[in-house]
């Protein structure tokens, strides 16, 4: 025990804390495979079950257990000690990662941080929770839900046993729901760290609940026979640690830390000491949307690229339906394959990746779909990549292959949002009145064009460049009048950017009026226009007033010109005010120097 007030490293610095200051539930579903398949054949309950993939019984219900048949057990084996086990196909997951979400949004609605582990196991980090709660409870009756691992011998003076009842009721309530909702029982562990909260869980299986507290972690995790069993424990360190003599947790308490130094670094030593002792400053890390969606199918061969193609084909429209549930638009594709190699005398792995344009994939209705000419394109992508992997000219064999999304775009319907200003939606409008009819077309604009992944499409393991739509050439873009009641025009905010596109003969009329517009300013005679825009003073005074358009010029829309914020107006009615300082004859001194930087050159395009 003098290990544990030994050198710590960076690493451990909050182990060995007298305190225990948080409260953890970790939630396991109850034989998840065998549960869903029982709430959608109701018939399944009352006999053996297991859910095959390939030729393994990957779960079984409670009942096939009583027989013996164990998780990863071959179904030969499972058949010879069960004759009447019913097996169901398990290899599609969709209806498996369907329910393990809908876990993930009922575990949501506590407001705590909730992290996945795997599709059948979430921590939550109730702290907060039980604070707020412990302020308002009658703290020296507090009953404790579920078992208990032991009786404590004295209260911890931090108050983490009244915490940690004040948890397990909170596991309970969340348990209840889960069942309710969802119609799935689950167990629970309640600790004070993630680690003894994992490992106390299936206690009591199924369907039940225990509770450790931290004086009782190291005894607990001593009659752990195998240090595999320790989370964060992989199999190298497992091997380590056995051939040195380091079988059993309690073996792993008993060395001495600086054994472990030799074999390992010092943080990992220091932190395999604490882990033997039930101490773990792990935080809760809420879970998002994961950074990649892949499938994968395994068989004993293939050898022919058309069975390849076609496997391929098969992932691909499950992950489609994957990606649709999921919401995000994906920007690159992964292709896995899995070699047999005879002189290898092992399977082994390889995988290339590409980018794929977002523009393949459409929003129709709020849901993310494929047309079959998206799907088409996709699967040229993924032989392409195939391809790559495989010298065809050559016999091969593939005893897997798997497709992933490893990027995603986030569909952005904020206010700070860049497609807010690019959707037909929201935009703004013209303060020139180019018509007199008012012009009601709309032009939709390509949703992708927003997204700077649906350029050139690299193949990143390879330099492979996918073929992508012409860059749209540079265009002048000018507003047309919009027919907008004086609700519509509140502020610029609520005006359309759809009608920027001009033809060819709205584009002559908007250059004759500038051109007019120009040599009226320069011509020493006078003009309606130029009378308008005589007089400063009245000028700024109906800016003041908020929008007044008395002296703008005659081609200027006025109530779009008063949707506009007061200093942009008061700046346009400086430049029409004094035209020459913002227009001037070009002579060979001017044509070289830069033009003025005014609002003017947004709105009309400039030859």
């Amino acid at each position: 025990m003098d290990d544990r007030n030994m050198e710590t490293g960076s690493s451990a610095s909050n182990y060995g804390d007298n305190e225990h200051p948080k409260s953890i539930i970790h939630i396991d579903i109850d034989c998840f495979y065998a549960q869903v398949e029982m709430l959608r054949n109701p018939e399944l309950r009352s006999v053996p079950l297991g859910v095959q993939q390939k030729n393994i019984v990957v779960t079984s219900n409670y009942e096939a257990r009583k027989y013996g048949v164990q998780k990863c057990m071959l179904v030969t084996d499972a058949m010879k000690i069960c004759p009447s086990l019913k097996l169901v196909n398990g290899e599609d997951l969709h209806n498996y990662r369907t329910a393990s979400n809908k876990v993930f949004e009922v575990l949501q609605t506590w407001k705590c941080q909730v992290e996945k582990l795997g599709m059948d196991e979430n921590f939550i980090d109730v702290t907060k929770l039980v604070l707020e709660r412990s302020k308002s409870a009658d703290v020296k009756n507090v009953a404790l839900s579920g078992h208990l691992y032991k009786e404590p011998g004295i209260e911890c003076l931090c108050g983490c046993h009244i915490r940690l009842k004040i948890a397990s009721q909170i596991a309970n309530e969340i348990r209840q729901k889960i069942y309710d909702e969802l119609g799935l029982t689950t167990c629970a562990g309640v600790a004070h760290n993630k680690l003894l909260a994992k490992l106390i869980c299936p206690l009591h299986k199924p369907n039940d609940q225990t509770t450790i507290f931290p004086d009782h972690g190291a005894d607990f995790m001593s009659t752990l026979q195998s240090v595999r069993s320790i989370p964060s424990i992989g199999s190298k360190t497992t091997e380590t640690l056995i051939s040195h003599q380091i079988i059993t947790v309690k073996d792993l308490q008993e060395v001495a830390l600086e054994v472990l130094k030799k074999n390992f670094s010092s943080d990992m030593a220091v932190r395999l000491k604490h882990l033997s002792l039930g101490e773990d400053n792990t935080p809760v890390k809420q879970t998002g949307k994961p950074q990649s969606i892949g499938l994968e199918d395994s068989f004993k061969t293939v050898s022919l690229k058309s069975e390849v193609e076609d496997k391929f084909s098969a992932l691909l429209q499950r992950l489609l339906v994957l990606v649709r549930e999921d919401g995000r638009i994906p920007v690159s594709l992964r292709v896995t394959l899995r070699k047999k190699d005879a002189k290898r005398l092992s399977s082994h792995r390889e995988s290339r990746q590409c980018q794929i344009s977002s523009s393949i994939f459409t929003i129709s209705n709020g849901i993310l779909t494929v047309t079959e000419a998206g799907q088409q394109k996709l699967m040229t992508i993924i032989m392409r990549l195939f391809n790559k992997l495989i010298d065809l000219s050559k016999p091969f064999h593939l005893t897997l292959v798997g497709l992933a999304f490893t990027k995603f775009q986030e569909r952005m319907t904020g206010r700070s949002s860049i497609v807010n200003y690019l959707m037909n939606d929201i935009s703004v409008q013209s303060v020139l009145n180019l018509q007199n009819d008012c012009d009601t077309s709309a032009t939709s604009m390509d949703y992708s064009a927003a997204s700077p992944s649906s350029s050139t499409t690299t193949d990143l393991s390879d330099g492979e460049v996918e073929p992508s739509p012409k860059k749209p050439k540079k265009v002048n873009w000018i507003a047309k009048k919009r027919c907008l009641s004086k609700e519509d025009v509140a502020s610029p905010s609520k005006l359309k950017v759809g009608e920027l596109r001009l033809n060819s003969k709205e584009l002559e009329k908007v250059s004759e009026l500038r051109l007019n517009s120009r040599d009226r300013s320069l011509t020493p005679r006078a003009s309606p226009a130029k009378d308008n825009l005589s007089d400063t003073s009245d000028t700024m005074k109906d800016v003041a007033e908020g929008g007044n358009c008395e002296g703008c010029p005659s081609y200027v829309d006025k109530e779009v010109f008063s949707a506009l914020p007061g200093n942009m107006q008061q700046e346009l009615k400086a430049m029409w005010k004094n035209p020459s300082s913002s227009v001037t004859r070009t002579s060979p001194r001017t044509m070289n120097k830069a033009k003025p930087n005014t609002l003017l050159k947004y709105f009309v395009p400039h030859k």
